[in-house]
C-alpha cells in the first residue's frame, strides 16, 4: 500500500446553523488546515462537533449581537430529512418544497437521510421519484452515504430500488464497498458483496476496499474480501 501525507478533515458547514458543522465531503477545510487528500478513513465520520467561533476583539460585534438569519424552507426540510422526522419532510413537501431540491453542493434531502440511515425517510423519497442514483457535486450517491455507517437497512433498500452497486465519486474514485471497508462495517459489505460490488476495485492511488479495511484494522472485514 502506498505511503499518503497526513490528512485533514474537511467540513461542509450546516446551511441551518451557524457554527453546527456535518461531516458529509470535502467542501470546507477547518481553520488553519492546509488542503489534503481525502480517504474513506476520513470522509465518513459520523460525529457531529460545535465549531466554536474566535474570541472576537474588544469593542467588535459577536454572533450574540447580530441575530442568526431565518433558515428557508428548503433548509428546514434537509435537516428534518437529516433527523429521520418524515412527518417534518411530508409537511414541507406539502408546502411546496420540492422533493429533490438541492444544497449548495448539489446534496438532496434524500442523500442527507441516507448518510444517517433514516429508512422511511428514504423510502419515501423514493416513492417520490427521486432518483436513486443521484450525484453531489462530488460524485457521491446515497448508497455510497448510507454505506459509510451501520445502516444495513437503508442500504438494502437503495439497493432493491436500483441502485448502481459500483458507482465511485468524482475526486477519488472511492466505491460504496470502500467506504463500508473503510468503516468496518460488515453487514454493508454483505449487502454490497451480494450486490455485485468489485472487491478489486481501485481508487485513484491504486488501493482497494481490502486495503482500506486492512489499514484500520478491520480483519474480519479483509477475511470476507478476500474470500
Amino acid at each position: 500500500m502506498q505511503n499518503h501525507p497526513p490528512r485533514t478533515r474537511r467540513v461542509p458547514v450546516r446551511s441551518f446553523s451557524l457554527f453546527s458543522v456535518l461531516i458529509l465531503g470535502s467542501t470546507a477545510v477547518l481553520s488553519g488546515c492546509e488542503s489534503k487528500r481525502l480517504s474513506p478513513e476520513d470522509f465518513p465520520r459520523r460525529e457531529r462537533e460545535e465549531v466554536l467561533a474566535p474570541q472576537a476583539p474588544e469593542g467588535m460585534a459577536t454572533s450574540e449581537d447580530v441575530p442568526l438569519p431565518e433558515t428557508s424552507p428548503e433548509d428546514q426540510f434537509r435537516e428534518a430529512a437529516m433527523l429521520g422526522d418524515l412527518a417534518g419532510v411530508k409537511r414541507l413537501a406539502g408546502q411546496g418544497v420540492e422533493v429533490s431540491a438541492m444544497d449548495e453542493h448539489q446534496r438532496t434531502a434524500m442523500q442527507m437521510a441516507a448518510f444517517d440511515g433514516h429508512t422511511p425517510v428514504v423510502e419515501w423519497f423514493l416513492s417520490q421519484d427521486v432518483e436513486v442514483d443521484h450525484r453531489d457535486s462530488f460524485g457521491r450517491t446515497a448508497l455510497m452515504y448510507a454505506s459509510t455507517a451501520d445502516n444495513a437497512e437503508t442500504v438494502k433498500l437503495l439497493l432493491d430500488a436500483g441502485a448502481a452497486v459500483d458507482l465511485v465519486d468524482s475526486e477519488e474514485h472511492f466505491s460504496p464497498l470502500m467506504f463500508a471497508a473503510a468503516e468496518g462495517q460488515m453487514a454493508v459489505v454483505e449487502l454490497l458483496l451480494e450486490a455485485g460490488a468489485d472487491p478489486t476495485k481501485k481508487d485513484t492511488d491504486g488501493e482497494t476496499a481490502i486495503d482500506f479495511a486492512s489499514s484500520n484494522g478491520h480483519t474480519e472485514v479483509v477475511k470476507r474480501l478476500q474470500k
